[in-house]
């Protein structure tokens, strides 16, 4: 059975949000949900006692899926391949797991990480744990990171194996990430307005940054990025907040007020991209993410890049591939 809540919307409105709720009895079901918000997983029903009784309340906030999962019986649960950045919080009980030749095992108290590349198997979960799943599209969580500071990093990042939820960044992001389990059921929620959502989604994403360790935290922690001159900030914020809008090196500086060649010169010294290629930056990291969750019967891999203001499909298939080591059909086909 599956239940959905509050408002889907579709490309073109400013920030996606998803509700649903499952309850799932069937093995097949259960696998089909995990490949569905999550990865393609053996799942393995190891109770001879009790079913299988998987409840599952999700929602997404753009990038950041995040699900609380019981599923009532004994299971072994396992996925070969892992393609974004994953975290499990369990809020009962405790989950042992192998990720790159790591065992870790994740409790109320401490949380496993997950990265992209690898794979990651619980040998056991058992009936009495209930875990939240927070998965991170890896190329926003990426953005995020070069945007904090002020530079573009090369992925992926490697986090550490787990990390205490009980005090510190820890547990701040422990709080937030809680409060939108809280909200899941709230159909009138502040967290389903876009505006609202989109902001607290990158909160989650910034906050993350700072809760784990990983080989960029002390150039995070060591002292704020050099501040952009206002032109090159006012240029970012009108890309990000519009990065369908057909814009031109031109039309942007003017909006900031330079010249072109002051543009160009501020964007390499305290970006590290040109002003287009910022744009295709943002537009790229928005396509895969579409491509990762096609609508079915709607989306190709034309219409998606078209959507994003890439009117070659050729360039955009090249800048794609050389970006994420794929082609685009490739990631749409779930691949």
């Amino acid at each position: 059975m599956v239940m959905r809540h509050g408002p889907t919307t579709e490309r073109g409105d400013p920030f996606p949000i998803e509700a649903h709720s499952f309850r799932i009895s069937d093995l097949d079901e259960a696998r089909a949900f995990c490949a569905e918000f999550y990865y393609d997983v053996d799942l393995d029903l190891l109770d001879k006692i009790r079913p299988l009784a998987l409840a599952a309340d999700l929602v997404r906030l753009g990038p950041v899926t995040v699900g609380d999962i019981q599923f009532g019986a004994d299971v072994a649960i396992g996925a070969d391949l892992i393609d974004a950045y994953h975290i499990n919080m369990p809020i009962a009980g405790a989950i042992g797991s192998e990720h790159r030749g790591a065992i870790t095992v994740a409790s109320p108290r401490r949380a496993a990480v997950y990265r992209p590349g690898a794979g990651a198997h619980a040998g056991r979960w058992s009936a009495e744990c209930r875990s939240l799943g927070i998965r991170f599209d890896r190329a926003v969580l990426e953005a995020e990171l070069s945007a904090l500071l002020g530079r573009p990093v090369s992925g992926p990042i490697r986090f550490g194996a787990s990390f205490d939820t009980t005090h510190g960044a820890g547990l701040t992001w422990c709080r937030m990430i809680n409060l939108l389990r809280s909200e899941i059921a709230n159909p009138h929620s502040a967290l389903r307005q876009p505006l609202v959502a989109e902001r607290y989604a990158q909160g989650l994403l910034g906050g993350l940054l700072f809760a784990v360790d990983h080989q960029y935290a002390d150039a995070l922690t060591a002292h704020a990025p050099p501040v952009r001159p206002r032109t090159v900030r006012r240029a970012v914020q009108v890309m990000e907040a519009d990065p369908t809008h057909p814009f031109t090196t031109a039309e942007l500086a003017r909006i900031a007020g330079v010249s072109v060649r002051s543009l160009q010169e501020g964007f390499r010294r305290h970006v590290g991209f040109s002003p287009m290629g910022y744009l295709q930056h943002v537009r790229l990291g928005y396509a895969r993410d579409e491509l990762r969750h096609p609508v079915p019967g709607r989306d190709t891999v034309a219409a998606i890049a078209h959507a994003w203001g890439f009117g070659h499909l050729g360039r955009f298939a090249a800048a794609y591939r050389e970006r994420y080591g794929e082609s685009p059909s490739a990631t749409l086909r779930g691949r």
